[in-house]
C-alpha cells in the first residue's frame, strides 16, 4: 500500500432539523487515496458504481463540524481507525453528536413517562439522521449498508442508540466507555457487537446489564471490562478495535470487488462456536473446551479467533 496522502479528499453535507431546541446533523466524509472524484457513479443503467468498499463511522461527543472534521486527520486520536480505512479502501464518516440521551441514566432506569419521553424524541433524531446518511450515501455512491462504527463516550452513547433504531444500516457496532445504554431492541440482534469499558468507568455496572441483556435476546456481543481503565482510551482498547473490525471484513461483501465470494459461514458462526471463552472479570480466554472449569457462566464472553483473544486478555492454554 501506498502513503496515505497528508491532504484527503474532505467532503461535507448538512441535515436540517426540524425539532426545537436541536440542532443540525452536520456530516463529514474522509475518501480513501483509492477515491477518484471524477470516475463515473453510475453505470450504463443508472445505477451506483460504488468506489469505495465501504463505511466506518466514528462517533464522539463532538457537535461542532471543525471539531469532527478533526477526527479524521491520520495523526489525530483515531489515526489507528484512519489507517484501517485506507488500508481497505473504507470511507470515514463522521457526524455531530445530535444529543437526545442522558449521559448518566440508562433505559432500564427511567421512569415510565420519562422513558416515553426520550424515546419519542430520539426516534425523531434518528430519522433525521437517516435523511441525511442516506443523502450523503446517494450524493457519493457509498455503499449504504454494513457501515462499520466505533463510538466513544458520547458517541458510544449516541451510536450504539442509533444502530438499536436502524440496524439495517449496520454491520459491526464497537462502543466504549459509555456511562448510559439503552434498552435493547429486538431487531439488532443481526448486528455485530463490541462493548468495552473500564472497571472505574461509571457506566461499568450498566453495562455489564446490557451485555447480560443482549445474551438473553440472542445478541452475538464481545464485553471488555479493563481493569482500572476508567472513563479513557488505552493501547489495549485500540488494538482490539482493529481486530474487530478485521473480523467483520472477512464477512462483509465488497461492492468493488466482482470476484468477491462470500465466506463459508456467516459472521454469527464463530460466535456461536468461538475458538476461545473469555472470562471478563479477569479478562483471561481459555480454550472453548476448558472454559468450564474456570469461568462461570455469567461472565463468559465468546471470542471467535485467537486474533481477537489475544488483544482481549490473556489466553491461558
Amino acid at each position: 500500500m501506498g502513503t496515505i496522502c497528508a491532504n484527503p479528499t474532505i467532503l461535507e453535507i448538512s441535515e436540517p432539523t426540524k425539532i426545537p431546541n436541536f440542532e443540525d446533523i452536520h456530516f463529514c466524509l474522509r475518501m480513501p487515496n483509492s477515491w477518484d472524484p471524477d470516475a463515473d457513479r453510475k453505470d450504463m443503467f443508472n445505477k451506483p458504481v460504488h468506489l469505495v468498499r465501504g463505511l466506518i463511522a466514528i462517533c464522539t461527543w463532538e457537535t461542532t463540524a471543525k471539531n469532527i472534521r478533526d477526527n479524521l486527520e491520520l495523526k489525530g486520536k483515531f489515526g489507528h481507525i484512519i489507517k484501517f480505512a485506507e488500508e481497505n479502501n473504507l470511507a470515514v464518516v463522521c457526524w455531530t453528536n445530535f444529543k437526545g440521551y442522558k449521559t448518566d441514566t440508562s433505559g432500564d432506569e427511567y421512569e415510565e413517562e420519562m422513558l416515553k419521553d426520550y424515546e419519542r424524541n430520539y426516534d425523531r433524531r434518528a430519522r433525521e439522521w437517516e435523511m441525511g446518511y442516506k443523502r450523503l450515501c446517494k450524493k457519493y455512491s457509498l455503499p449504504m449498508y454494513d457501515t462499520l462504527v466505533y463510538g466513544i463516550s458520547g458517541g458510544g452513547q449516541m451510536s450504539h442508540r442509533l444502530a438499536l433504531r436502524k440496524p439495517e444500516y449496520f454491520f459491526g457496532v464497537h462502543m466504549h466507555v459509555n456511562s448510559s445504554y439503552d434498552v435493547l431492541s429486538d431487531d439488532a440482534n443481526e448486528v455485530l457487537w463490541l462493548v468495552t469499558t473500564g472497571t472505574r468507568e461509571y457506566g461499568y455496572p450498566a453495562g455489564q446489564r446490557f451485555y447480560r441483556d443482549g445474551l438473553e435476546k440472542g445478541y452475538h456481543m464481545i464485553f471488555r471490562a479493563e481493569e482500572n481503565l476508567g472513563h479513557s482510551s488505552s493501547e489495549e482498547t485500540n488494538r482490539l478495535t482493529i481486530k474487530f473490525f478485521e473480523y467483520c471484513l472477512k464477512f462483509l461483501p465488497d461492492p468493488t470487488d466482482e470476484n468477491w465470494q462470500a465466506a463459508p459461514v456467516d459472521q454469527f458462526y464463530f460466535m456461536k462456536h468461538p475458538t476461545y471463552v473469555g472470562d471478563y472479570i479477569n479478562q483471561e480466554a481459555f480454550p472453548v473446551d476448558e472454559a468450564e472449569k474456570y469461568v462461570e457462566p455469567q461472565c463468559m464472553v465468546a471470542l471467535p479467533t485467537k486474533d481477537i483473544a489475544e488483544a482481549w486478555g490473556t489466553i491461558i492454554e
